[in-house]
């Protein structure tokens, strides 16, 4: 199966990297190295000749629509639906039947689970063949309604979001605040270190996408999250975010 990937770390590179050990022959491109036509007109040609095209690129609406648009002539287009609908997704795709969303937080491995959504135009074919797809990378799927967040991320980037909040108004330090959920709640990481982990512009994302679509302020995006991605700090994959982490690249 031919696979072509476009989005931003670190998921764009875990979806990658699953695709390349169920061997399928996949590319990647993140979005950042997506600046000129060349570098475009050849993610078109790829797409266009591919069996899937996966786009997992949740920060920014106009960034995420031109990506759809280099990717709408795939047979079968997979978007992240963490910041957007996939019936809002689909209103920008040449062949809106074919787009399905899906939705999952890092770490992404084999043996997890990915949340699956049809958006009002999307075809039960496309639905059965994207199901099919993640379950070869040995994903488990789950059918889930359509909407901004889908579940996880929803119910996980409002807890990053409010401990933001916490962090803000000095309730605690960063470190107690995590610490609080993990000794306290048994929670596998805590919120702060879990946004840093998923990335504070995709959290920033799903909140704006949340509060757009239902207009409550608990889905307000914390001041302190757009401060940190206004300054670049978006977690783990740029080394410093609510935490500090050495970089690889």
């Amino acid at each position: 199966m031919k696979v072509v990937i476009a989005g931003e770390r670190p998921l764009a590179d875990e979806v990658f990297q699953l695709c390349v050990e169920a061997g399928h022959v996949s590319s990647l491109y993140r979005v950042e190295t997506l600046s000129d036509a060349f570098t475009t007109q050849r993610l078109r040609a790829e797409a266009e000749a591919a069996d899937v095209a996966v786009e997992c690129h949740n920060e920014s609406r106009e960034a995420k629509a031109r990506v759809i648009e280099w990717l709408g002539r795939a047979p079968l287009v997979c978007a992240s639906a963490l910041a957007c609908s996939t019936t809002e997704i689909a209103s920008g795709a040449a062949r809106p039947e074919a787009l399905t969303g899906w939705g999952a937080l890092p770490p992404l491995a084999a043996g997890g689970a990915v949340e699956l959504a049809g958006g009002l135009r999307t075809g039960a074919p496309a639905l059965e063949q994207a199901e099919a797809f993640w379950r070869s990378l040995g994903l488990d799927v789950v059918r889930v309604p359509d909407g901004p967040g889908l579940v996880r991320a929803r119910i996980v980037c409002a807890l990053v979001n409010e401990a933001a909040v916490a962090l803000h108004e000095g309730v605690a330090s960063a470190a107690d605040i995590d610490t609080a959920m993990t000794l306290g709640l048994n929670y596998p990481r805590g919120p702060l270190a879990w946004g840093d982990l998923i990335g504070l512009d995709v959290v920033l994302g799903v909140m704006t996408g949340l509060f757009t679509e239902y207009g409550d302020d608990r889905y307000r995006p914390a001041p302190l999250l757009r401060r940190y991605v206004q300054a670049g700090w978006l977690g783990r994959k740029t080394g410093r975010g609510f935490f500090e982490y050495p970089t690889t690249e």
